[in-house]
Order: C-alpha cells, then sequence, then structure tokens
C-alpha cells in the first residue's frame, strides 16, 4: 500500500510539476528577454530542479524532458535544433536530485564548506560579469552574499537541508546553462561561438543558477512544512 501511494504521488506531482512548466515555457512568465546573442533568460527550469529533489531522478526527468519539449515549442526561443534545446535538459532534474540525495545526509562541517566554495565560485563569476556589466556584476555579488548569509543562518538553526537544496539548485541550473550551450557550440549554432557561449554563460547563467538556488529552497522548504503541518493533524 505505502509503494502504492509512493507512486500515486510522484504521478501527482509529476504532472503538477509538469502543468507549472508549460505555463512557465510557453508563455513570457518563464523567458525574460535579454539582448545577448541567447535571446533570454529562464526560470522554466525550476520545476524539473524541484521534481528531482522531491520525488528523484525520474520525476526530475520527465519535468526535464517536457520542459524540453515546451522550450522547442515555444515562440521565444529562437533555436529549433532538439540536439540543441531538448537533449541537453533532459539532466537538469537528474543532476539536481543526485546533488541533493549526496548531500543530505551530510554534517554540518561538510555542508558550511559547500557553501563556501559556492559563495566563492558565484562571487568570482560576479567579478567577470562586472568587467562587462558593472550592475549586474553587483546584483550577483549581492544575491550571493544574501543567500550565503540566509544558509548560515539555517545551518546555525541546525536545518542543514537548505544548503543541499541550493547546492542541488544551482547544479540544475548550471546543467541547464552549460550542456545547453555546449551544444550550441558543438552543433554550431549561428552566432553562438565558444568565446560568446562562454559569455552568456557568466551574464545568464550565474544569475539563473543564484535565483534558482533562492526559489527552490523556499518553495521546497514551504512544500515539506506543508507536508509536516498535514501529518501532526
Amino acid at each position: 500500500m505505502e509503494q502504492q501511494e509512493r507512486s500515486i504521488r510522484r504521478i501527482v506531482t509529476a504532472g503538477m510539476l509538469l502543468a507549472v512548466t508549460l505555463l512557465l515555457a510557453l508563455t513570457p512568465v518563464g523567458f525574460i528577454p535579454v539582448p545577448t546573442p541567447a535571446g533570454s533568460a529562464t526560470i522554466a527550469h525550476i520545476p524539473a530542479i524541484i521534481g528531482g529533489i522531491l520525488e528523484g531522478p525520474l520525476v526530475g526527468l520527465i519535468v526535464s524532458l517536457g520542459f524540453g519539449f515546451a522550450s522547442f515549442l515555444s515562440p521565444l526561443v529562437p533555436v529549433k535544433d532538439p540536439f540543441v534545446i531538448i537533449l541537453p535538459r533532459l539532466l537538469i532534474g537528474v543532476a539536481a536530485a543526485w546533488v541533493y540525495y549526496g548531500l543530505r545526509r551530510a554534517r554540518r562541517p561538510a555542508l558550511t564548506a559547500v557553501l563556501l566554495v559556492l559563495a566563492v565560485a558565484v562571487l568570482a563569476a560576479a567579478y567577470v560579469v562586472s568587467q562587462s556589466v558593472l550592475w549586474l556584476g553587483i546584483a550577483i555579488a549581492v544575491l550571493a552574499l544574501s543567500a550565503a548569509g540566509f544558509g548560515v543562518w539555517w545551518l546555525g538553526r541546525g536545518d542543514t537541508a537548505a544548503v543541499g537544496l541550493a547546492a542541488a539548485a544551482i547544479t540544475g541550473s548550471l546543467a541547464n546553462t552549460v550542456l545547453v550551450l555546449g551544444a550550441a557550440v558543438v552543433r554550431q549554432v549561428a552566432g553562438i561561438t565558444p568565446e560568446v557561449a562562454l559569455s552568456i554563460g557568466f551574464m545568464q547563467g550565474i544569475p539563473e543558477a543564484v535565483v534558482s538556488a533562492i526559489i527552490v529552497v523556499a518553495v521546497v522548504s514551504a512544500i515539506r512544512q506543508v507536508g509536516r503541518n498535514r501529518s501532526k493533524l
């Protein structure tokens, strides 16, 4: 019975997250136009990350596949090569699930080290971005420091889950950025040279990763709090 309930829950979760993904990917809500060769930044990959964290790699894969197909169909995405738009995105939720499962039982010292490494890496990326767009680099640095401070606060409370959630979200988001841009370079998409891909990765990928971490930590923590409250009834 428990196994059946778990399967039903996974199906329902996958369906709900797919619906949110379609809403984000097929409307301007999920794609933010930016003046780069990529054309837009996105938050539409976040449901795939949440699916992987909540229900494991399979649900993460299913929602990631939905995101890939929705992106392919979206008029806001100019590239229509499935090997660039669909295939690389399959690993978004899977990568997030693997990282989260790897860190969920980690002790506080290990999670503190992970938090510091993430913060330093993002601050270094913010410096690189600031050389081209000063305000964006500053914004990334402020977000990174705020998120790091929030993580330290959570660790101080004894709740270690937030750091694992943030690391999983950043991994899933960067998987989207790195794999899609890498595929675009390999497939020789017009205007996407290795230099341009690197620039897009810093200018869009880092902000997307930071925003993803903030949203995923907030949403997953809220969902789990609701679940705990219901179990007490």
